[in-house]
Order: structure tokens, then C-alpha cells, then sequence
């Protein structure tokens, strides 16, 4: 009975461990973009994986990155512990306690301190800077785990060698390494997982061409995670898994060697890990280079960098540009327009799409560039509705890219006819835990304000608090909770009944299943536009405005609005739209509709300060 206990706590502990695992694994082979529904085995993921050249490139940084800073956090953390260990016991207790520090502290402190040391340096952010940051966050655990082996290590085997005529190099190579070698295996592999699972610090230290796979994926999730990144995950899990059977099989091998005194097979053996090694070391050491040489060798001049929402652009239209045009487009992501405003602060982007409000912020804060629209022809095919707006109402600064509003999405199964219209299904008790809100400041409280009557662009104090009861009203009573992408599953797969998200959003889940609605509330909504601006600091205006020029374009415009989902402002796309479009509420809601529809301004510093506090207190 005890055996079967043990056992089973054993099953149980894998089970939780490895789960997750297999169900990444299992969703890169569906036949659909669900992440909790099965529609059918394929490869297709796999396929799309291989072709797009963004997360080839990204999973390439990981691991050139990785192997990199493996091999010098290895040789560097294994003399550092083989340094410490000849310390004095009180100089040793103190150099571990110095050791363990960046271990324990927060990777958000290590991310930013990287940031500002690399800033003060002139440090441009880039393979240089990422590499640094990683190798000195993996020495500590190389140290970690060559210490161990360094205390059980006879004292006196170096002294003997040397007595035995060996000079002190062989004694060292010869004696020390290879009783300490399990232990630095053991670190390597741990900075090398490290580095590989890194996004705090990879996120404050890569530059625009040098991305690891982690960051790629955090800024795709602000519609949904790709499953080709279910399929990238799943070949780096076997990859490693292999690499670590294969350097438990060798070990195992050269333990039984050693108690059988097999030289014959020792000398064969190593060889051939040593050729092995010698090819990784050449692959990532030659091909990183050469890599660079082919993608990162043009001028300024030629490249065009773009900063854009995951998942928000059809990127076959970066290489038919690149085709048309000759330059060359280095496309990175962001998750949030926060997140976007803080990298500005920072990096050179040519072409940025945040969002209307963020277009006023930046503004504001002249970080934005004048257009020069005689090198944007194709302005003139954007609908007039979507120029002028309150967030640059002199159309001095931003082209539309996409627009789209906030409504609510139900269940027909579920919502009764009569519930639907107005905001307050969020707040109808028939549907008690089967409702959700926005779990974003911004879009919850412009939810709640125009429920109560008021603008989304309040700065009143009283309002917001009002608004702030409301939510707080809803999340104890009728929320399922705050959700963002868990909306895009948990409708779809009738978890919840009804949820607000965006219009282009909502067609999607719409094909998921045939069973959801959309409606605009009639107290108003938010008319969101997503615009391309010219950042201040941009080094390749000349391109950057070339690159807007084409997206404007009625072929690249309609096949972008295609694949994102989201509403074209260009005015010949929406012309060739099928009737049943164009007349469709979901893709283009009528005037009457968005009569008290507004889109957010960029409020006063204080404002925000509030929303922070209401917020914070909303989510104890």
C-alpha cells in the first residue's frame, strides 16, 4: 500500500508537470486556431511555421543566443567557482551570498538595470546587448552547479598529479575538470534552458532585429496566439528533450566505462560527442554572422523598421514591398499601446500603428513627425469619416490603418432577444457568472461611463469613481471575471454567454461558431481607429512614407483587411466589398449606430493617475 501511494504522488506531481506539455503538443497538430476545441488532426501548423520567416528568424536568436550564452556562462561561471572554492571560508560565504543575489531578485529589476547600464554605455540594443545580459544572469547558475562538485573533489588529487610529474595544466585539464565535468555539464544546460525560457530581460535588451522567440510571442497576444507557435514550442520541447537524453545516455555510458575500465570505448566515445559539439559550435559560430551578413547588411537608408500589433497584418505585404520597392522591412510586435509608448522612449522605429488615443499622447509629447502627404498618394482613397478625428484633428501626423468598434457579443442560445441592445446584459442577474468584462482600464470604464450616461473621455473625478462602483458591482454579482484573449475561447466555446470585444474580433469567433451575435449598445461605444504615424526619431522617413503609401494601396489595403478581420478606412475597399458587407452591421456599422460612438483622447496626467488608483483598488 505504501509503494502504491508513493507511486501514485509520483503520477500525480508528472502529471501536473507534463500536462500542459502534451496539450500544446496535442493543439499543434488541430485543425483549427481553437486552443480548447478539437476540429481534426493536421499538419498545416507545421507547414505555415516553416514559411513564416518572422518566427524562423525569432526562434533562430533564441537558440544563437542561447548556445552563445551557454558557452560563456560556462567558462566563465566554472572559473569563477573554481575561484571561490579556494577562498577562505568567510570570503567564500560572502562571494555565494553575491552570487545568489541576481537569482533571487526580480527579473523586471534585472531587465531594467540591463536597460539603463546599456543607455549610459551607448550601447546600441541589439545581439551585443542581449547576449551581455544573458550571459551574466546565467553565471550564477553555472557557479551554483559547479560548486557541489568542487567540494566532494579530493583535495589532495591535484597535489598528487603534480608529484606524479604532471605539470600543472595537465593536472588541471587531466584531474580537475573531468571529476567536476557532471557539474558543468549540469550548468550549461541550465543557462542554455534559461536563456532559451528569458523574456523579462530579453524584453528591455533586444533591439529591432534580434527578438528572441519569447518576445514574439508576448506582443502576439492581443487577438490570439498564433498555433504555429504551438508547433515552433513543440519542436524546441523535443529538441531539448533529446539533447538531454542523449547527455544522460553518454554519461550513463562513461560512468559504466570508467567502473569497467572500457579505454577502447572511451576513446571512441569522445571523439564523437567532441565532432558533435565542434558542428553546433560551428553552425551558431559561422551562421550567425553570415545571418547577419545576409539580413541585417543594409544601410539605414534601405531598411524599413515597423512597429505593429501582434497578429495585425498580413506579412506576405512586407516581401510583396520589399519586391516593389527594394527595401527591406524589419517587422516587430508589441502587446499594448503602454508597452509600444515606453519602447519608443527608447528605440527608432520609421513606421509605428498605435492606437487613436496613443496618436494624441504622442503628439502631445512631440514624438511624432509631420507627414509629408506628397509622398502618400494613396491618402486620398481614405474615406474622409476616418480623418479629422479629435485624437489629430489637423490630419498632421497619422494615415487610418484599420478601424472598428466595441460591442457585445452573445450567445443566441443563451440571451434572450429581449436582454439584448443595451450594456446592461453585463449587469442582468439572469446571467449571474456567465458574463465577462474587459480586463483593461480604458475599455472597462468607457464601458461602464456611457452605461451611466457620460463621455468615455471624462476627466471628472466623481464619474470615474461612479463608473469604478459599477465594475466593482458587476465583478461581485454577475462577472465571470476580467478577461482579454480568454474571451476569443471561452465564446466561442459557449463558456461564456455573452462578453464586449471588438467587431473584427467577433466575425472571427462568428465562423468558430455560428451561434454568436454582435450588437453596438445604445448608450454609445468606442469608435476605435488604429492609424500609421512617423515617429520623431525615425531614421528612414524616406521609406517609412513609402511603406505607408503602399498600404494604402486598394490591393494591399483589401488583402490586409482580409486576413485581420478588422474594417478598411480605405474607401475603393469597402466599394469592392460584396453587397452583404458592405451592408453588414458587424464589418460596417451605419451611421445611426455610431451616432454616440467616440473615440478615446488622451486624458491629463492626473486622470491617469486616477484610473491607475481605481483600477488597483478594482482588482483586490
Amino acid at each position: 500500500m505504501k509503494k502504491f501511494i508513493q507511486n501514485f504522488y509520483l503520477a500525480i506531481v508528472f502529471l501536473l508537470l507534463y500536462a500542459p506539455i502534451f496539450v500544446l503538443m496535442l493543439f499543434s497538430f488541430n485543425d483549427s486556431k481553437s486552443r480548447v476545441a478539437w476540429h481534426g488532426f493536421t499538419l498545416d501548423w507545421y507547414v505555415q511555421m516553416f514559411q513564416d520567416e518572422r518566427i524562423l528568424h525569432s526562434l533562430y536568436v533564441t537558440l544563437f543566443v542561447a548556445v552563445i550564452s551557454a558557452i560563456f556562462a560556462t567558462v566563465l561561471g566554472t572559473a569563477a567557482a573554481i575561484g571561490i572554492q579556494k577562498m577562505g571560508r568567510r570570503s567564500r560565504g560572502v562571494y555565494l551570498t553575491v552570487n545568489n543575489i541576481p537569482m533571487s531578485s526580480s527579473d523586471t529589476i534585472m531587465g531594467v538595470s540591463f536597460m539603463l547600464l546599456f543607455g549610459f554605455l551607448a550601447f546600441e540594443k541589439g545581439y551585443l546587448t542581449l547576449i551581455l545580459a544573458h550571459v551574466t544572469f546565467c553565471i550564477p547558475y553555472v557557479v551554483l552547479n559547479v560548486m557541489p562538485k568542487l567540494r566532494q573533489l579530493d583535495k589532495n588529487a591535484y597535489e598528487a598529479a603534480l608529484d606524479l610529474g604532471a605539470t600543472p595544466r595537465q593536472a588541471f585539464w587531466k584531474v580537475i575538470i573531468p571529476e567536476i565535468m557532471p557539474g558543468i555539464v549540469t550548468g550549461a544546460i541550465m543557462a542554455f534552458t534559461i536563456s532559451i525560457d528569458d523574456f523579462v530581460v530579453s524584453y528591455f535588451t533586444a533591439g529591432n532585429t534580434s527578438q528572441p522567440l519569447s518576445v514574439v510571442i508576448y506582443s502576439m497576444v492581443r487577438r490570439r496566439i498564433s498555433p504555429k507557435i504551438n508547433a515552433v514550442s513543440t519542436i524546441l520541447f523535443v529538441c531539448i528533450l533529446i539533447l538531454l537524453l542523449v547527455i544522460n545516455i553518454r554519461q550513463t555510458h562513461a560512468m559504466d566505462s570508467k567502473r569497467r575500465a572500457a579505454a577502447v570505448y572511451k576513446k571512441r566515445s569522445r571523439p564523437i560527442g567532441k565532432c558533435v559539439l565542434a558542428g553546433v559550435l560551428c553552425l551558431f559560430l559561422v551562421g550567425g554572422p553570415l545571418w547577419g551578413l545576409l539580413r541585417g547588411g543594409a544601410s539605414e537608408e534601405q531598411v524599413v523598421n515597423v512597429y505593429n500589433w501582434g497578429e495585425y497584418m498580413d506579412e506576405s505585404l512586407l516581401e510583396q514591398f520589399e519586391a516593389e520597392t527594394g527595401y527591406q522591412v524589419v517587422y516587430t510586435t508589441f502587446d499594448s499601446n503602454e508597452s509600444m509608448y515606453a519602447r519608443l522612449k527608447t528605440e527608432s522605429y520609421d513606421v509605428v500603428i498605435p492606437s487613436d488615443y496613443m496618436v494624441a499622447r504622442l503628439i502631445d509629447e512631440d514624438m511624432l513627425q509631420p507627414l509629408n502627404y506628397d509622398n502618400i498618394l494613396n491618402f486620398s482613397l481614405i474615406d474622409e469619416q476616418y480623418t479629422h478625428l479629435a485624437f489629430d484633428p489637423e490630419q498632421q501626423y497619422s494615415v487610418p490603418y484599420t478601424w472598428g468598434v466595441v460591442g457585445m457579443i452573445y450567445n443566441t442560445k443563451y440571451v434572450d432577444a429581449a436582454d439584448i441592445g443595451s450594456w446592461d446584459l453585463l449587469w442582468n442577474e439572469k446571467y449571474a457568472g456567465q458574463v465577462a468584462m474587459f480586463d483593461n482600464p480604458r475599455d472597462a470604464f468607457g464601458i461602464a461611463l456611457k452605461y451611466l450616461g457620460y463621455s468615455q473621455n471624462t476627466e471628472n473625478a466623481d464619474e470615474l469613481r461612479q463608473a469604478a462602483e459599477l465594475i466593482r458591482q458587476g465583478k461581485n454579482t454577475t462577472f465571470q471575471g476580467l478577461f482579454m484573449d480568454q474571451i476569443l475561447e471561452k465564446l466561442p466555446n459557449e463558456e461564456l454567454y455573452a462578453a464586449p470585444y471588438y467587431n473584427g474580433d467577433a466575425v472571427t469567433m462568428m465562423e468558430e461558431n455560428p451561434d454568436l451575435a454582435f450588437y453596438v449598445p445604445k448608450e454609445g461605444t468606442n469608435l476605435f481607429v488604429d492609424a500609421m504615424c512617423i515617429p520623431k526619431n525615425a531614421k528612414n522617413v524616406e521609406g517609412a512614407e513609402a511603406f505607408i503609401d503602399f498600404m494604402c494601396s486598394t490591393d494591399a489595403a483589401a488583402a490586409n483587411a482580409e486576413y485581420i478581420g478588422y474594417s478598411s478606412p480605405q474607401r475603393e475597399v469597402y466599394e469592392m466589398q460584396p453587397e452583404e458587407i458592405r451592408n453588414d452591421p458587424i464589418h460596417y456599422p451605419s451611421g445611426d449606430t455610431l451616432q454616440n460612438a467616440e473615440t478615446f483622447l488622451n486624458l491629463s496626467e492626473q486622470t491617469n493617475m486616477l484610473y491607475t488608483e481605481l483600477w488597483a483598488e478594482l482588482l483586490k
